[in-house]
């Protein structure tokens, strides 16, 4: 099985991010499709670890994955490959697809058994992170709102995070997807890109959250280098750690 994929799509948290623009004044459709655009529009590969620890920091499964993905054409679409501790097997491999507004996952096991139309919101091997998260593919979803300062206020949440003030934007899930509705998207005022996700189940409570934890630049670009997410009411963290990314015109090597 090859480690890396031709592939593409909707991206996983690796993404380099490109030049800074404001999205103040912006419909929240179109403050999705900025924060869409801050993703490289190239094909890419991406190498990096999916750690599984307890908040007090042990680590419980390390796995190296490898993520190939491609936005350069309106039909997005990736491949991750998720490998056991030694880099020496194929845990898991997924493959996703959005053509005419859906998207399709196909996970191929250890022993080669294919699983087609795989729920995007199964978990990414035992790790805390699913599809979803992975592929970031609510960047596609056409019904989105941006949340006022009331509505904010009511529901309890900041729109500062990470040091940064951010829109707050709700995007409606188009497909049927179990114990997934809407995904809250805590977008950077100042630079347009994501800072947050919180996606909540059928009846509006949060299940399950993303955050970028470490970003540095990188040749003029912003470069997320960890994420982090974690359901809600649990102690265990994943955190998904970016060590490497290249491109044709972009390459980032692990420090």
């Amino acid at each position: 099985m090859k480690r890396f994929f031709l592939l593409p799509l909707l991206t996983l948290c690796a993404v380099t991010l490109h030049a800074e623009s404001a999205i103040e004044g912006l419909s929240p459709q179109m403050i999705l499709i900025q924060a869409r655009s801050m993703f490289p529009q190239e094909n890419i590969e991406i190498t990096g670890t999916l750690e599984t620890a307890e908040a007090r920091g042990q680590n419980e499964v390390v796995r190296p994955y490898t993520l190939s993905l491609d936005w350069t054409d309106g039909n997005p679409e990736a491949t991750c490959t998720v490998f056991d501790e030694k880099l020496e097997t194929a845990v898991q491999c997924a493959h996703l697809v959005r053509r005419q507004g859906q998207t399709t996952l196909a996970l191929t096991a250890s022993d080669g058994t294919v699983t087609e139309n795989v729920r995007l919101n199964t978990p990414v091997g035992d790790s805390d992170l699913t599809w979803v998260d992975l592929t970031f593919n609510y960047l596609w979803w056409k019904e989105v709102k941006q949340l006022s300062e009331d509505e904010c206020s009511t529901r309890n949440l900041k729109t500062r995070q990470g040091g940064r003030n951010c829109v707050i934007l709700e995007a409606t899930s188009p497909d049927n997807i179990s114990g997934l509705n809407t995904v809250l998207l805590w977008i950077d005022i100042s630079t347009g890109y994501l800072v947050q996700t919180e996606q909540t189940d059928q009846h509006g409570k949060p299940v399950r959250r993303m955050w970028v934890q470490r970003i540095g630049r990188e040749e003029g670009r912003w470069v997320p280098r960890e994420f982090r997410i974690q359901r809600t009411g649990m102690r265990r963290v994943t955190k998904l750690v970016i060590s490497t990314i290249h491109s044709a015109s972009f390459s980032v090597e692990e420090n």
